[in-house]
């Protein structure tokens, strides 16, 4: 969802994804949702789940006090109906063995109390990721990807807390990640192996579309406006990276991209460990290719960067074997940054971001330019790419600490700025979001900057003194939602940071708070 959309509404609603059981024994099934607030004249439904994810059949409902609440059967489900304020409890008879579950009314005159919950469910095991879904008529608002010591199972949820239905993967793999929701309102999973990965399309009413495998690691994804799921793989070594366009209904083909690759070209010398060694023919090396992450822009348009590198190490005619010292050996580099602007056909127009080529001793470094990962649309019709430049000479070894800064690439592709990011230290974070009035957020090491996605020119910037934080959405007041540890922070231009929720936050594609507390 574009992060221009996130916005007021975020304290508006809170809702808890994840929680804490009840002081009850609720082992082997429970009454679902949980930790339940609702006002006069509203209604909840209820249902029983097992630690399997499926619903029971067969009840025995009954509240204890009739004149706050009443239950009434629709459509297969017991609904709640709210009448007075106060606390009822509510409870479910199975095979003999009740649950219970005390629910909060609230008077209708009044709004609820800022980040009381609604409703929370609860994980049948590890709790991998959750994600909003695509509106579509009788589909799911959530998908929920839980693993247990026995499967990996996908849950599709409505706003109102109640479970449609739990899919089981078909298969034992533990490394697996929730991809996106679809067009068509389900949702793609990615199972991971070490030299491969499965992916699964689930419908959006729970059951299997199709799966395909690739080779290799799946680096990127996105789903354009034409219904194509587009991955971008690459191989175990690195070297060799495809741009593949699916359908999103039978997961068939449409076509696929190979990225041109990267060559280390060595004539009449050998690298032997540290040392430089006359050879007697010509080695070509593959080169690791590094894309950037995959993005659809307003255009319909998919966009994936790039660097393409042509490396070649010789020396003058020598004897085989004889050894050589660095000054003895040429090394040449020819390196090229695209942006590919890929279309629903298979075409594409390639752009030259940057491009260098030298020619120097084979100990004396050069600069290097690559894709960071980010890549975004700027919200004027172009492009914002995060570009590290690296000097490093010919053992690929890294001089100096590499410069990172941010590039605006309009719809011809040209570079509008380049946009100087500041140091840090730790791991690379890379987030970027857009935000109001042409401006746009990121996040390096600790820092906050925000910045006119327009001029380039840095707005303000926010210093967390922590590891490493990331953004993830901007809010309407122009503020933005930063991860700072365990906690959401709203963080603007002279404003203390205000403290969102403890746990992970997902924002639907209705506006609602979703937050995923840690027990």
């Amino acid at each position: 969802m574009p992060s221009r959309l996130l916005g007021a509404f975020l304290f508006a609603v809170s809702l808890v994804l994840c929680c804490q059981t009840t002081a009850q024994d609720d082992s082997g099934w429970w009454i679902s949702p949980e930790r339940i607030n609702i006002q006069v004249g509203e209604d909840r439904p209820l249902q029983l789940l097992n630690e399997s994810a499926q619903e029971l059949q067969g009840l025995t409902w009954a509240v204890d006090n009739p004149n706050l609440a009443e239950l009434r059967e629709e459509q297969g489900r017991m609904v709640l109906y709210a009448k007075a304020a106060g606390t009822v409890r509510v409870s479910a008879s199975w095979n003999s063995e009740n649950r219970f579950r005390e629910v909060t009314i609230w008077p209708a005159d009044h709004p609820l109390p800022k980040g009381t919950t609604h409703w929370g469910m609860r994980p049948i095991g590890r709790d991998i990721d959750d994600l909003p879904a695509v509106p579509t008529d009788n589909g799911a608002d959530i998908f929920s990807l839980e693993q247990n010591s026995n499967a990996t199972y996908l849950r599709g949820t409505l706003n109102d807390g109640i479970q449609l239905w739990a899919w089981r993967l078909p298969e034992n793999t533990r490394n697996v990640d929730l991809v996106f929701g679809d067009w068509s309102g389900g949702a793609l999973i990615s199972a991971n192996k070490r030299q491969s990965f499965t992916l699964y399309d689930v419908g959006k009413d729970g059951k299997l579309r199709w799966q395909r495998s690739f080779a290799g690691a799946r680096k990127s994804q996105a789903n354009n406006h034409d219904r194509l799921i587009q991955v971008v793989s690459q191989s175990p070594d690195g070297n060799s990276t495809t741009f593949t366009a699916l359908d999103e209904t039978s997961g068939a083909q449409k076509f696929q991209l190979t990225v041109p690759a990267s060559l280390y070209r060595q004539v009449h010398v050998e690298r032997r460990q540290n040392d430089l060694v006359c050879g007697s023919k010509t080695i070509d090396m593959p080169i690791k290719t590094i894309p950037s992450k995959i993005f659809v822009g307003m255009d319909g348009f998919t966009y994936l960067a790039f660097t393409v590198s042509q490396w070649t190490m010789s020396a003058p005619a020598c004897k085989p074997g004889e050894l050589l010292t660095a000054n003895d050996v040429d090394f040449s580099r020819e390196n090229k940054l695209w942006l590919w602007q890929i279309h629903a056909d298979g075409t594409y127009r390639s752009t030259i971001v940057e491009e260098s080529k030298t020619a120097r001793p084979f100990s004396v470094a050069t600069d290097v330019a690559s894709p960071t990962g980010a890549l975004i649309p700027d919200g004027l019709g172009g492009e914002l790419l995060s570009v590290r430049w690296d000097r490093m000479d010919g053992t690929q070894k890294l001089h100096n600490s590499p410069d990172e800064l941010l590039y605006r690439i309009d719809a011809g592709g040209n570079v509008i700025y380049k946009f100087p990011l500041p140091q840090y230290d730790g791991k690379l974070q890379d987030d970027m979001v857009l935000g109001e009035n042409n401006s746009g957020f990121l996040t390096r090491g600790s820092v906050l900057v925000a910045f006119s996605t327009e001029t380039g020119k840095e707005l303000w910037h926010w210093d967390s003194n922590t590891p490493e934080i990331s953004v993830f959405a901007a809010l309407a007041d122009g503020s933005c939602a930063v991860k700072v540890g365990d906690s959401v922070l709203a963080v603007g231009e002279g404003q203390e940071p205000r403290l969102i929720a403890h746990g992970d936050v997902m924002i639907n594609w209705q506006g609602q708070l979703f937050v995923k507390h840690k027990n």
